[in-house]
């Protein structure tokens, strides 16, 4: 089984990188404002030696899978949520740890925000305070509980920041659930929106959620896409989008033929797969997605674009749940990506996305 580094190739400075919810009534123990304002800036800082990582830029692309990393999901200048993966003093001793560390690199803070990527912003409004942080291994739970009271969010960013506190928190390793209270109290609906809030929440409230023209939401099932964007510098990373589609029984194939059609918003996001590809065929073997695709022309290709093999690798780990994949392409699996790494094994799911390396 392989493992590479994910993130799309040419992050040369910095390679950082589904219940559907209706709107319902308000949580009384979330305080300020419920104006649409902007949040500037958090909780306990991050470490102090980021900018200097970031800047040394990316001799050892295999770092990035060498733990040492915390992923969190920030803004991007599209108003996309995309998963960045910051490097640390050391890797943090256990998932509380790790979630301590990622709600602080979430909660914005004007001294810090320099120290994010260009273009990208925390999604916790300043001034975000948490009382405690606690795991269930047995449960594979984390639960964060928020002082009193929350800083105010605008009711459009209040599903935003739902979400990027969930895909955070269960990146953690030995975690799929999450728990959110403030001052003990179950967080049960948004103040502005309404939105109603799971006692329990996991990756199937989704993400940067979009639907097809005509899928009801009630017969509807998300799958989530991995398309490619660009920083204004023209660096490249990846963004995860939650798209509803006709509910059908196999949700890793209605991913894949998804990711093939492409993004909806070509301004903002790029396709990764060319249209004519095909899915000849998809099994699931053990711990393992099988895929055949084929193209136009279906011969043996001397390479294909690294980060079309890196989003289907994402893709279809996502909607399958399990770790790896293993492609053919036009019959045959001993191809090279445009990096040269072979696909002729199984490749698993990387352990950060967009990873910043040292």
């Amino acid at each position: 089984m392989k493992t590479y580094p994910h993130g799309l190739a040419k992050l040369s400075k910095w390679a950082l990188l589904l219940a559907l919810v209706p709107l319902m009534s308000a949580c009384s123990v979330w305080g300020g404002s419920k104006e649409d304002k902007a949040s500037t800036t958090s909780i306990d800082p991050p470490p102090r030696n980021l900018e200097e990582v970031w800047i040394q830029g990316a001799e050892e692309p295999a770092a990035a899978d060498q733990g040492e990393m915390i992923t969190v999901y920030l803004l991007d200048r599209n108003e996309y949520l995309a998963p960045m993966s910051l490097r640390v003093d050391r890797e943090p001793a256990s998932p509380t740890a790790g979630a301590e560390t990622a709600l602080a690199w979430m909660t914005a803070n004007r001294q810090l925000a320099d120290q994010l990527p260009p273009g990208f912003a925390a999604v916790l409004p300043e001034g975000t305070k948490v009382n405690t942080v606690t795991e269930n291994a047995e449960e594979r739970t984390i639960s964060v509980d928020f002082a009193a009271p929350f800083p105010g969010i605008p009711a459009s960013r209040e599903r935003t920041v739902i979400e990027a506190l969930v895909w955070t928190l269960t990146e953690l390793p030995g975690i799929d659930k999450v728990k959110l209270s403030i001052a003990g109290k179950p967080i049960r609906s948004m103040p502005s929106s309404g939105l109603p809030v799971d006692t329990v929440l996991t990756r199937g409230l989704g993400i940067n959620l979009e639907k097809i023209k005509d899928v009801q939401p009630t017969y509807a099932m998300g799958v989530t896409l991995y398309f490619a964007s660009q920083t204004a510098e023209g660096e490249g990373y990846f963004v995860p989008v939650t798209r509803l589609v006709h509910r059908q029984e196999d949700a890793a194939k209605a991913a894949l033929e998804q990711l093939i059609a492409g993004p909806q918003d070509t301004k903002s996001l790029q396709a990764v797969l060319e249209p004519d590809i095909s899915v000849e065929k998809l099994v699931r073997m053990a711990d393992t997605v099988n895929v055949a695709l084929k193209d136009a022309d279906g011969m043996p290709k001397p390479e294909v674009p690294s980060r079309m093999m890196e989003a289907l690798v994402l893709t279809l780990t996502e909607a399958a749940g399990l770790p790896q994949v293993s492609v053919v392409m036009n019959g045959d699996d001993s191809f090279l990506d445009s990096e040269q790494r072979s696909y002729d094994r199984p490749v698993a799911r990387p352990l950060h996305i967009n990873a910043l390396p040292q």
